[in-house]
């Protein structure tokens, strides 16, 4: 059945249990109204000359409406997916346990945000379908969900840092993990926190591994951000770091090196921390090198993703829709990401 017809059928249900002790278990609430002086005709012209989802919600704001002009404008939300959502974008500010989910158009509770992590499902969910096909996995980290996203920031901006906002924000999180990764270990774990109403997370990856698996190029592309990612070139355990963009839309490069024969234990060029020049990312990368032809590759990335998934903050971390068109260059004072996870307060929310 449509979502908004199962919609339409609770409501209808709830409507017939209002009629049945309507006068005596609440107050008419048109009472000490205007809108009790107008005749059912002239509110009936009002919900008609507005948009459905507007009309829907205004025959959900009384019990009293709602039995003089009915449930027409609740029924008519089936015939528009749009209208649908933007119906529910209007009652979620009524429900704060539910948040309005874009991609499936439904409500999602917030106390059933595990069903929204991660890709093990029989049936997907749409907005999991979509953070799959946008690469959030692949972008932020791959426990990462919008949709929990957007629930954690609404919970937290109603309630706090209470114990919720305290699960919530560990379902975004990894806990430390070790893997294989071609001819490497890999060894990953990753953070988040809530400040000043903003999601920041910070992920750290330390690959480990001979220096022949480095030289053969076991490190093909790892992006740190739609913009940036990381390469091999193919030469004595050498990685690049390279640009999509350019003011010159010309490929830019950083170069970490780390020769065979050194004798130094560390060897980079991006030990110092940098910054996307598109999006809110800083990040740093660094070699290790020991006496026993083993090398570690850490690389830490922070990210401020802003207060939800339809913030431009959101939106930066992601390729454009348009493949032909160009990021512009943004400007932020280096390190305001990274040390979000270096502070510690009550207006800061950590794992």
């Amino acid at each position: 059945m449509n979502y908004a017809k199962r919609l339409f059928v609770l409501f209808r249900q709830r409507i017939k249990r209002f009629s049945r002790y309507f006068a005596v278990q609440r107050p008419n609430s048109l009472e000490n109204s205007l809108l009790a002086k107008l005749p059912t005709e002239l509110l009936q012209q009002i919900a008609n000359d507005l948009p459905v989802a507007s009309a829907a919600s205004f025959s959900l704001s009384c019990r009293h409406i709602l039995l003089l002009i009915g449930t027409q404008y609740l029924e008519n939300l089936a015939t528009s997916s749009h209208e649908t959502l933007v119906f529910l974008k209007l009652v979620e500010h009524d429900l704060q346990d539910q948040i309005a989910c874009n991609s499936c158009r439904k409500l999602h509770r917030i106390k059933n945000a595990r069903k929204y992590i991660g890709y093990h499902h029989l049936v997907e969910p749409d907005c999991l379908v979509d953070d799959r096909k946008a690469r959030v996995y692949g972008y932020i980290h791959q426990k990462f969900s919008s949709t929990v996203f957007k629930m954690a920031m609404k919970h937290h901006h109603l309630f706090g840092y209470d114990a919720r906002s305290r699960q919530l924000l560990n379902l975004l999180s990894v806990e430390s993990y070790t893997h294989g990764w071609r001819t490497l270990v890999k060894k990953q774990d990753a953070e988040c926190r809530i400040k000043n109403g903003s999601l920041f997370t910070c992920k750290r990856v330390a690959f480990h591994g001979t220096y022949t698996a480095f030289e053969r190029g076991s490190i093909r592309f790892f992006e740190i951000c739609p913009h940036l990612e990381l390469e091999s070139i193919g030469r004595s355990a050498s990685l690049r770091i390279t640009s999509s963009y350019h003011v010159s839309r010309k490929r830019s490069s950083r170069l970490l090196h780390c020769e065979k024969s050194s004798n130094t234990k560390e060897g980079d060029l991006c030990s110092e921390l940098q910054q996307c020049r598109y999006c809110r990312t800083e990040y740093t990368a660094g070699f290790e090198y020991d006496d026993g032809c083993t090398i570690k590759l850490t690389i830490t990335i922070w990210k401020d993703l802003g207060q939800g998934p339809e913030a431009e903050e959101w939106k930066a971390h992601f390729p454009l829709p348009d493949r032909r068109s160009f990021p512009q260059p943004i400007q932020f004072h280096g390190g305001e990401i990274a040390s979000v996870f270096q502070e510690k307060g009550t207006d800061l929310c950590p794992r």
